[in-house]
């Protein structure tokens, strides 16, 4: 037995009612005005915020210097070339946030407005750099201060800040999106860690629509995709393949072709679904996934579901 054509169920349409008189353009011209003043009104608060986090950053760093100093001053008369390290990468991450905070103030005359965002961000990922050079000096000397952990609350708070920031070279905007390498190959940008990035190939196009329906994102993965320059995914390291199949769902066709089939995808291959009513058994159209057609006919037939 072939498996039955289904269509799925359609949303009613609602007629919107006619516009009150006002030009078209005029109406563009308005909504155009309130999004510019919004995004700017947006970028100045998210930029104070950042600046204010960067104060508190600049106090607790000052802090955390001046008692790295005093701790092993007097330690035994001698100190380690870990300790060493402590003392020294504690001042670097001082200087590191005293600079932030002068760069991250409203008036700096130090980036062309057209760029501050990104040039901020980049700034960032210096000061990201010194706070995990620090972390690392302090675990091979056996110490773990308690403003370290406030200094990596504050920059984490900073960096989901950064997050807000719509940019291509914003590596903390562009988690979680999809993007096109020189190869032509889809990568996901994930964040691993404060500061750190990494990318993440897709073996083929049903892992990218898998992972997608993962995240609970619908059937475009597309709208996900930003344009991204070489130079900024030369920042980051590649990461594992994501590798993943629909192995165990529904899958349907995505074209406006009436009375598509729909199919089980089960031990490697596609399994016809027989009937509306094996379908309801199965768990029914919210159960079903909308793929391109390529990826459902890369798998052989099996035997229908009756």
């Amino acid at each position: 037995m072939r498996p039955i054509k289904m269509k799925p169920p359609r949303m009613k349409k609602v007629k919107g009612k006619r516009g009150l008189g006002v030009r078209q353009p005029v109406i563009c011209l308005i909504v155009f005005a309130l999004g510019f003043w919004l995004v700017t009104s947006l970028q100045a608060d998210e930029r104070t915020r950042i600046y204010n986090l960067s104060l508190e950053l600049e106090r607790l760093a000052s802090e955390l210097a001046a008692s790295s100093y005093e701790h092993f001053k007097g330690w035994n008369q001698t100190i380690t070339e870990e300790e060493q390290a402590v003392l020294f990468k504690s001042e670097a991450l001082a200087a590191s946030c005293r600079l932030f905070t002068r760069l991250a103030a409203e008036k700096s005359g130090y980036f062309r407005s057209g760029y501050i965002r990104t040039n901020l961000y980049n700034a960032f990922l210096y000061l990201a750099r010194a706070f995990r050079e620090l972390d690392e000096a302090m675990q091979q000397a056996g110490v773990r201060p308690y403003r370290m952990n406030d200094i990596q609350n504050l920059l984490e708070r900073m960096e989901r800040e950064f997050a807000r920031w719509p940019s291509e070279d914003n590596l903390a905007y562009l988690h979680q999106k999809y993007v096109k390498g020189r190869d032509a190959a889809v990568y996901l940008i994930e964040r691993r860690g404060l500061g750190d990035y990494v990318l993440h190939p897709f073996k083929d196009l049903e892992s990218l629509y898998r992972y997608n329906y993962h995240l609970k994102r619908g059937k475009d993965p597309w709208k996900y995709l930003v344009q991204v320059r070489e130079e900024t995914l030369a920042k980051m390291t590649r990461g594992e393949m994501i590798e993943l199949t629909f192995e165990g769902c529904l899958v349907i066709e995505m074209s406006n072709r009436p009375n598509r089939p729909v199919y089980l995808i089960e031990n490697g291959r596609k399994r016809g679904v027989t009937s509306p009513a094996v379908l309801q058994r199965l768990g029914g159209w919210d159960k079903v996934y909308e793929v391109p057609a390529e990826i459902i006919a890369k798998y052989p037939e099996g035997e229908p579901i009756r």
